[in-house]
């Protein structure tokens, strides 16, 4: 977290992810998770630090698999497809339902801006049902929360996807994304 620039924000929205997850998990682990992480009610559609996102998203994802929080973040990431900064998240998911990954990815691409404030994405088409999608000082877990929302989003276009990270430092490196 401290690698995390001071001033990178992140929408409000995505902090509805470890709260969802905690709260599926157990009424009474909600309580324990706001208290460790200090975790508070969120405006959906303004911007808030990053290091207080990964600090709420790390917290969950230990009490939620103190074994494996990696897959715990994995779990909460593959949601993200049912979250939407610009319209409800049930038209979303009908806007998914019926685009190509293509168009899925490059909306991504192009309006990464409305979900956080740091980095960068570039979605490159290395093929008719393949693509890359470069990071550059991504400071929310690749290896882990990026694969599964990727992984989600392109299971609402209606597809069956395997993506891996590859990663060139902690904070750079891609997704490669195949699907069938």
């Amino acid at each position: 977290m401290a690698d995390a620039p001071a001033h990178a924000r992140v929408r409000g929205l995505f902090f509805q992810l470890a709260e969802q997850a905690v709260q599926a998990r157990s009424p009474d682990l909600l309580a324990v998770w706001r208290a460790v992480s200090g975790a508070r009610s969120r405006w959906p559609f303004l911007m808030y630090p990053l290091r207080a996102f990964l600090r709420e998203q790390a917290v969950a994802a230990v009490l939620l698999d103190e074994e494996d929080p990696g897959g715990a973040l994995g779990r909460m990431w593959r949601a993200t497809p049912r979250l939407s900064p610009l319209i409800r998240a049930e038209a979303f998911m009908r806007y998914l339902a019926k685009r190509e990954p293509e168009e899925a990815l490059t909306w991504l691409g192009q309006n990464r801006r409305m979900m956080v404030d740091y980095g960068e994405w570039r979605v490159e088409m290395t093929g008719p049902k393949s693509a890359l999608l470069h990071f550059v000082d991504e400071y929310v877990w690749i290896e882990h929360s990026q694969v599964s929302g990727l992984t989600g989003t392109l299971e609402r276009c209606g597809v069956s996807p395997v993506v891996t990270a590859e990663l060139d430092t902690p904070y750079c490196g891609r997704l490669v994304a195949r699907w069938e």
